[in-house]
């Protein structure tokens, strides 16, 4: 939850850019970030629909915006007075009591010790830097809190002198988001391994293997019948990794990105794809799914009953195992005992009485040959 907190903050800071005006008709790379921003629903600007990207944002105003990325189920709305009457601080406005509140229950925001939160404070530099470098899941050992704004400008993320100041501005914040979400500005991204289309997060290059050796590790971490929450499962497992390409997949088919199965399997292909890296695209040919594809089961009228990760490329008779984060409110994984239980048909596959059929998406890229070559490799033999 604190990783999702970090990459909320940082989105939330974008809430209000500054920019610096500049010859009418002329956009900045900071509105262009800003205006992608609002367009995506993070800005949403004030009474007036101005932005206001020369004002700064206070952690108040954050914890607003935390909660509008986080609340896709809506109980925030639904719950008003509730998170208003948690509210743990001593020195949150009234206004501000529900936001903070419902960033405290979920462990979005924390604040200072004796109750108080620091509503008005602005953020610095280092601390924007800190939360979009774990929002990117760059390794804890190659930063620290003290060099984050030099680690964030060596992968390409932090613009010129954005790291001047005890304060950073919002135009530099919507510009160091922008270019997480969006894979850098004009290929400035870092082509270290790991940040950039074509790796995996372990570093190393997108092959059939290597994808199952990432999802035998996903295994040993959420093993088979851990609890998954839903919707109606609160402070339960949820999905709490950055997911902004598999999310706008799961959202895309209006699944939930934090609760249930979608949730689930948005975040495995975040933890073998990465967050930002490697945009996915639908699959015209579903016999050449692989590893790590997102398979959702689609009714005719095109709502969505299941979405899973595959584990494997089907078989002659079509069918392939896969992991499920909602069997039951827990993670299942096909094992030796229960071979048959995780696994789908590209043919032939109905949901009860109403027939479905699979649709898939792959993060790989597209000049990665299909090779066949993970037929049946689950369940593997865990002896």
């Amino acid at each position: 939850m604190k990783r999702i907190l970090t990459l909320l903050l940082c989105t939330a800071l974008a809430l209000s850019l500054a920019v610096p005006a500049l010859a009418a008709g002329v956009q900045t790379e900071q509105e262009t970030a800003a205006a992608w921003l609002k367009e995506n629903g993070i800005l949403t600007g004030d009474q007036n629909g101005n932005l206001n990207l020369g004002s700064g944002l206070t952690r108040a105003e954050l914890a607003v915006i935390l909660t509008r990325l986080s609340n896709e189920t809506g109980d925030m709305d639904r719950n008003v007075a509730y998170y208003r009457t948690i509210c743990p601080f001593t020195d949150v406005p009234e206004w501000a009591m529900p936001f903070v509140g419902y960033c405290a229950e979920k462990k979005l925001m924390a604040g200072y010790g004796n109750k108080l939160f620091g509503p008005g404070d602005p953020v610095t530099p280092a601390a924007a830097c800190t939360v979009m470098l774990r929002y990117l899941d760059c390794p804890a050992s190659q930063w620290t809190y003290a060099t984050a704004c030099g680690k964030a400008s060596e992968l390409g993320l932090l613009p010129g002198s954005a790291a001047e100041g005890p304060s950073i501005t919002r135009g530099n914040i919507a510009v160091l988001i922008y270019r997480a979400l969006n894979g850098g500005n004009a290929g400035s991204v870092s082509t270290a391994s790991g940040f950039r289309d074509g790796y995996l997060t372990n570093g190393k290059p997108i092959t059939e293997e290597n994808v199952l050796e990432l999802l035998q590790q996903i295994e040993k971490d959420w093993p088979i019948g851990t609890i998954w929450g839903t919707h109606n499962t609160l402070n339960t497992h949820k999905n709490e990794v950055p997911s902004s390409i598999s999310g706008q997949i799961m959202r895309s088919y209006h699944v939930s990105n934090t609760y249930g199965c979608g949730a689930y399997a948005s975040m495995v292909s975040s933890l073998i794809f990465g967050d930002t890296a490697n945009p996915g695209r639908k699959l015209d040919n579903i016999s050449e799914l692989r590893p790590g594809d997102i398979v959702f089961v689609v009714s005719p009228d095109g709502k969505v009953g299941h979405a899973v990760i595959s584990l494997e490329s089907p078989n002659e008779e079509g069918r392939f195992h896969y992991t499920d984060g909602n069997g039951g409110e827990t993670i299942w994984w096909p094992d030796k005992d229960h071979a048959n239980l995780r696994s789908y048909s590209l043919t032939g596959f109905s949901g009860g009485q109403i027939p479905h059929h699979l649709e898939v998406w792959t993060r790989y890229p597209k000049g990665t040959p299909y090779t066949g070559n993970s037929v049946e490799v689950w369940p593997k033999d865990n002896s």
